[in-house]
């Protein structure tokens, strides 16, 4: 009996000290990477948009690549900007790869819309893509049929 207590007793320590293992999906990186990325596009900070924006090589700001970066950030702020973003949930997950559907909201439309997030080397979550298409030219009305009636 003393035996079967120890035993449970040790099971419980090892159980308490021990950091579970992470559920496919679960890994809260990604989402703060669109949050992150998202609040830097609402500060017109193209900077940090830069630092958070990349490769698994690392962010364009460290990394210089591509070579045309900055204008690549540029647009992504153009199609971004005065939008609110809403994390809805992953799409996809892989090992160091996270797609999420983000409802982007400009001017009355709301659009789902992938971003894929890759972890860098250095194990830090970042932007890799995001489908700007589907979020519309920046300065086009939406089109009537595309509006949704504003949340009660």
């Amino acid at each position: 009996m003393v035996r079967i207590v120890l035993t449970l007793l040790t099971i419980s320590l090892v159980a308490c000290g021990s950091t579970p293992a992470p559920q496919v999906g679960a890994d809260p990186g990604p989402v703060k990477a669109v949050q992150q990325f998202m609040q830097a596009v609402a500060d017109s900070n193209l900077n940090r948009m830069a630092e958070l924006w990349g490769t698994a090589k690392g962010s364009a700001a460290e990394t210089r690549q591509p070579p045309d970066y900055q204008k690549r950030v540029a647009i992504m702020w153009a199609y971004l900007h005065g939008t609110t973003a809403k994390v809805q949930g992953e799409v996809e997950h892989g090992a160091g790869r996270s797609v999420l559907a983000v409802e982007v909201i400009r001017s009355g439309c709301r659009k789902r819309v992938p971003f894929t997030v890759v972890r860098t080397n250095g194990g830090v979550w970042i932007i890799n893509a995001i489908e700007l298409g589907l979020v519309g030219a920046p300065g086009t009305p939406c089109p009537a049929e595309e509006r949704s009636p504003p949340p009660p």
